[in-house]
């Protein structure tokens, strides 16, 4: 194969960073942009100089030569793109969360299983530079066995508000639980056994945005290993950064810390308090190559499916991040912990 040409569904926040990458790299080649909104569709496949604009996943499978489709929609829309793509022979990138029910995540993992195409899911934190960082500490026993992890990936309120028109369709479990319960996943080597969660609703409802406000969980993996994780998406609007991303890691040796929330080298004073420019995920490149972990990540589809390199994060991956996810609804629910099956 010479050329990858894909097809992006979703011309999003998200869905630009994939054009980026598509538009970017001498491999690919933009066949298809896809939104339900056609006037963004058009925009963004003129910009990026895309064939051509869809508004369905029906016109995108019917172009005979698209060898890959890109999913970057809101989160509960996942599985049935991923699906009708994989039976079309696709081979299919999917944003996180692989999808936000187990049956649908199974149905997804079943499909890929079968299907000729390869199925990769955007954990892009994998490459991020502190988190590998930290694998290989761990992994060259620095800091010994992992006792306990604290670990947290919060929003501002920006993000419910005025970020997402369909926040009251996910919640910041989903949105950013997801990214977390992966990193640990991928951190320790362990999966988890069982979860005890606690939620808190009523400040976002209240305000029109019909969701969860925060999770608060601990979760127990297979090697013994326990953690505490906070995804909450009422964080202060006035805060650096609209994430906060931090995670500490003690084991019987010494500790990791990790703190990526912010690039604190760059900062802006511009009259609306003090934020942070981004030195990490996204940086300046040459011509024809992708920089930072964020476009690095939606960059090892393409390896994986032109070279044969093996997948950042698989639909069994995805699975079972949506298992755990599941599996905290349930506890908080009922206020009673969660066992998981191996």
């Amino acid at each position: 194969m010479e050329k990858l040409n894909v097809a992006i569904i979703g011309a999003g926040l998200w869905g630009r960073n994939h054009a980026t990458v598509f538009s970017t790299l001498p491999q690919t080649h933009i066949r298809a942009i896809c939104d339900v909104d056609s006037g963004r569709a058009e925009a963004t496949a003129k910009e990026f100089k895309a064939d051509q604009a869809c508004t369905t996943i029906d016109e995108v499978l019917a172009l005979s030569d698209v060898d890959a489709v890109s999913v970057a929609t809101p989160d509960a829309t996942h599985t049935k793109l991923i699906l009708a793509a994989l039976e079309a022979g696709k081979h299919v990138l999917s944003e996180k969360p692989l999808a936000t029910t187990v049956e649908e995540a199974e149905a997804v993992a079943a499909a890929a299983e079968a299907a000729p195409g390869r199925l990769m899911v955007d954990f892009h934190n994998r490459v991020n530079p502190a988190f590998v960082g930290a694998k290989n500490a761990i992994d060259e026993g620095r800091i010994g066995q992992p006792i306990h992890i604290t670990g947290r990936l919060s929003d501002t309120v920006y993000v419910p508000f005025e970020m997402l028109s369909w926040a009251a369709q996910s919640s910041a479990l989903w949105f950013l639980g997801s990214h977390l319960v992966d990193i640990l996943r991928f951190l320790t080597g362990q999966e988890v056994t069982r979860v005890y969660a606690v939620k808190h609703r009523g400040f976002l409802a209240g305000k029109g945005v019909d969701t969860d406000d925060v999770h608060l969980s601990t979760l127990e993996f297979s090697g013994g290993t326990i953690a505490q994780i906070e995804n909450s998406w009422v964080h202060p609007a006035d805060g650096p950064s609209v994430y906060d991303l931090k995670c500490e890691i003690f084991g019987t040796a010494g500790a990791l810390q990790i703190d990526v929330s912010h690039n604190g080298g760059l900062r802006f004073l511009t009259g609306k308090g003090m934020s942070y420019g981004d030195l990490v995920g996204v940086t300046p490149t040459g011509v024809g190559r992708v920089g930072g972990f964020v476009m690095e990540a939606i960059a090892r589809f393409v390896d994986a499916v032109m070279h044969d390199a093996p997948l950042l994060a698989d639909a069994n991956d995805g699975l079972r991040v949506t298992r755990v996810l599941a599996a905290i609804e349930q506890s908080a629910a009922s206020g009673q912990p969660v066992d998981l099956a191996s």
